[in-house]
C-alpha cells in the first residue's frame, strides 16, 4: 500500500482482508484511510 501511494500520489481508501492485521502493518499505514475484514475468530473481533 505504501509504494502504491507513493507511485500514484492518490487520495484513496484502501481495503485489505485479515492478511493486512500484523502489528507492523499497521504500524506501517498509520496514516492511510483504510478499511478491513478480520475473522471472527479475532478476540479483537468479538
Amino acid at each position: 500500500m505504501a509504494d502504491l501511494h507513493k507511485q500514484w500520489q492518490i487520495d484513496a481508501l484502501f481495503v485489505a482482508d485479515a492478511a493486512l492485521y500484523t502489528e507492523d502493518n499497521l504500524q506501517m499505514i498509520v496514516s492511510f484511510r483504510w478499511v478491513y475484514r478480520v475473522t471472527a475468530t479475532l478476540t479483537a473481533a468479538k
